[in-house]
């Protein structure tokens, strides 16, 4: 038990690090705060999963930096992969994409973070994992289990609250995308239609489709306009239109 209460308060504070992380970065490199997390509190889940699987796989080479290189290398390019693909698959969105990049697997990994994340595990095992784990026993000792099922509970709240933010998402993409293709369909056949009374019929029908494209889009809440912007790369094949109105109609603000 005392292994999956320090495993849990490893995840939780690892990814805490990752999200303040991923905060000063893009303050630093897009001169704003943008709230970084996938979930509604201040944490990157992807940072504590990794760094869980960290632990539990490199502390048997914790004197051997080659193999923690490339096991870390290995292990987080793995998550990023399954992460991404399962987003893909259940919200037809891919949240991040290294199409760019040179050697990449389907945009969801690539060469060069894979080397980063090389690098980073050794750092994380050799210098920043004992003297966290030193505070995480201290913390363990301390407050045990009140404070972990303080977090815990917090933390499937979280899952719940995302999961049904990311479900209407996806369902107001759907809605939109519809929306967006039928309006397009109407402006090419407005271009081929001459007859006034058939023209007339178009135009209120594209009048009608925009009301409605309007409602769907007051539907949009704070949230998803923060994933929005926290994921600038987002990409769907089947829901392109609507991903970028939205994102067209954000950058307008």
């Amino acid at each position: 038990m005392n292994t999956y209460y320090y495993l849990f308060y490893s995840f939780i504070f690892y990814a805490f690090f990752g999200w303040v992380l991923e905060v000063i970065f893009h303050i630093y490199t897009q001169k704003k705060f943008i709230n970084r997390g996938f979930l509604y509190g201040p944490i990157c889940p992807i940072y504590g999963v990794s760094a869980v699987f960290f632990i539990v796989f490199l502390s048997r080479f914790n004197n051997n930096y080659v193999l923690i290189f490339f096991g870390g290398a290995l292990v987080a390019s793995i998550i990023e992969l399954v992460t991404g693909y399962l987003m893909e698959v259940l919200f037809n969105s891919k949240w991040w994409d290294y199409s760019n990049e040179k050697f990449n697997i389907k945009g969801f990994i690539c060469l060069r973070f894979s080397i980063i994340w090389g690098f980073l595990s050794v750092v994380f095992m050799k210098f920043i994992n004992p003297p966290v784990s030193r505070i995480i026993f201290w913390i363990m000792k301390n407050f045990g289990e009140v404070l972990y099922s303080f977090l815990f509970a917090g933390l499937i709240v979280d899952i719940v609250l995302t999961v049904n933010s990311l479900i209407a998402f996806k369902v107001l993409f759907k809605e939109l995308q519809e929306i967006l293709l039928e309006t397009k369909s109407s402006m090419e056949e407005l271009k081929e239609n001459l007859a006034l009374e058939v023209r007339e019929k178009i135009e209120g029908r594209i009048g009608y489709l925009s009301d409605v494209k309007e409602r769907l889009i007051a539907r949009i809440s704070q949230r998803q306009i923060y994933l929005i912007k926290a994921y600038p790369h987002m990409k769907s094949k089947k829901f392109d239109l609507a991903i970028e109105d939205i994102r067209k109609r954000i950058h307008l603000k």
